[in-house]
This record gives C-alpha cells, structure tokens and sequence, in this order.
C-alpha cells in the first residue's frame, strides 16, 4: 500500500486531476470530462447505497477522501480510513478547508481497527485488489459486521474475466506497481460476499468506463510530465506512463474488468427493510 499510494501527493494531483480520485469514473458520455466523470462515479455509489442526510457511512480505503466529502456535503456522517498516512493528511486537510469536519472524519490506519458499528451503509472503492483472495471471507465478515441490519454495501473493484485464473498479479506489475495485489472474477466475489451473509441485490461491470479514465490519467500525465519527473523522478514516471497505458489496453481487450456489486445485511427472518422491488437508481 504504501508503495503505490505515497509516491507523493503533487504526482497525484497532476495525474488524477482536482477530485484526487485513483478509481475507476463513470462517464455519463464518452466526450465527458474527468472530473464529471469521478462526481457522477460518486453520485452512483451514493444513490445505490440510498444515503439521506442523517445516515452513517463507512468508507473504508478511503483514499483522498473523494467519497468522504461528497456524501458529508449532503448531509452524511462519514469515517472514512486509509493505511496511507499521505492521502489521510490530504483529506483531513480538504476536509477542514470545505468546512466539513462535524460530518466527515479520515483515520490513518487498517479499516479492521474500526470498532464503530451499525453503518446504514459501507462503500468499498478500489480496496479489494489489496486484501489477498485467501483474506475475502475475514473481509466480507468485518463489513458486514460493521452494518446495521438491513444496511448496505458497495463494494468497488477491478476483476479478472474468469474466476479461475491464478489470482496473483505478475511480472512488471506486481515488481514495480502493486507488490502482492491479487485479482479474482466478480463470481469469486459475489460467492465471498454470500458466504458472509450478505443478500446480492445487483452487480454491474463498468470495464469501459476505466479505459476512459486511464485515457484521461495518461493525457494528464503527458500535459505535466515535466513536473511530474522532476518530482518522482524519470524512473518513477516511466513506470507510471507504461503501466497506466498497459491498464487502458487491458480494459479495452476485455482483460480486467471493474465490477460494482451492491449487497444488502438482511436482518431477523431475511427482512431487508424498504428497498424498492426494483433497482431505484440512475445509471
């Protein structure tokens, strides 16, 4: 984690642009701006998990705090915790500076040191790659314990095409990238999560969406390569450029995905509170 997520805070910035977003957008149309793209990746996740103001959320691998802020500024009580100490100085300080510090909270640590319980709901955006498949059935059985019945989760992740590839990512990635990340099928994740006890309400795979998110994130880094090799180094940017650029062909080839699956904690004799009978939010 600390590998990939502390590089430096002024290299993100010039890659992922002003919403400090390292996940995959959601493009309301092909020709639409980053920026729009990650507040409507946002929007998503906050309508499928029915959030009203009021509500508690947990996002755990929060990150810069993209989904801490967005959901605080409408209304949400939010913790949100990262193990990088980088990204939680950054979100505590664009939290402080919008004024949000009596709704939104960013910890520096592991999301299994939260003790806080009964969440309406937890979003989970781009921390599975990170958790190890062997860990899936200990990670779904912690958020899980962490809702209050009839709560919702959003889990958030890239996938394998299949669900029987060797799980480990290899080579170039897994030596200069994501030491030890690991990538299984959204049918790996979907049985782990039902294993937990969580009812599956919806799953979807946004796989284009990535390959215009990495197109965006590329052109960013050539409009500020300058800085960004004086402030990482050439080495650094060159496996960055390579590596953001061979994800993008992946995406478009079909050879990772990015699956969002939607999960409800049913409570005593399988209730599941007022979700409407069919899917109540906008693409």
């Amino acid at each position: 984690m600390h590998h990939h997520y502390d590089v430096s805070n002024a290299f993100y910035e010039w890659v992922l642009g002003p919403s400090m977003t390292y996940t995959c957008a959601c493009y309301p149309r092909p020709e639409a701006s980053l920026d729009e793209a990650q507040e409507n990746k946002y929007r998503l996740v906050f309508d499928k998990l029915r959030l009203s103001p009021g509500d508690r959320l947990l996002d755990v691998g929060c990150g810069w705090g993209g989904m801490v802020r967005y959901a605080a500024r409408r209304g949400i009580r939010v913790i949100g915790v990262t193990l990088s100490e980088e990204q939680a100085t950054w979100a505590q300080r664009a939290i402080a500076e919008e004024g949000l510090g009596e709704l939104a909270e960013v910890r520096h640590g592991d999301y299994r040191d939260i003790r806080d319980s009964g969440f309406d709901a937890v979003s989970s955006i781009g921390l599975l790659e990170h958790i190890g498949v062997r860990n899936y059935a200990k990670y779904f059985r912690f958020l899980q314990s962490r809702l209050r019945p009839g709560g919702l989760l959003l889990n958030h992740c890239i996938t394998r095409p299949d669900n029987r590839s060797e799980p480990s990512t290899h080579g170039f990635i897994d030596r200069y990238v994501f030491p030890d990340g690991e990538l299984t099928g959204s049918g790996r994740i979907i049985t782990e999560a039902q294993d937990a006890g969580l009812e599956v309400l919806h799953e979807e795979n946004l796989r284009p969406h990535y390959a215009l998110t990495l197109r965006d994130w590329c052109a960013n880094l050539v409009e500020h390569w300058d800085e960004a090799v004086d402030e990482v180094g050439l080495p650094t940017a060159k496996v960055w450029g390579l590596y953001m650029a061979g994800s993008r062909l992946q995406f478009e080839r079909g050879g990772i995905q990015l699956h969002q699956v939607l999960a409800v904690k049913p409570g005593d004799r399988g209730g599941i509170g007022d979700l409407p009978l069919r899917p109540w939010w906008a693409a």
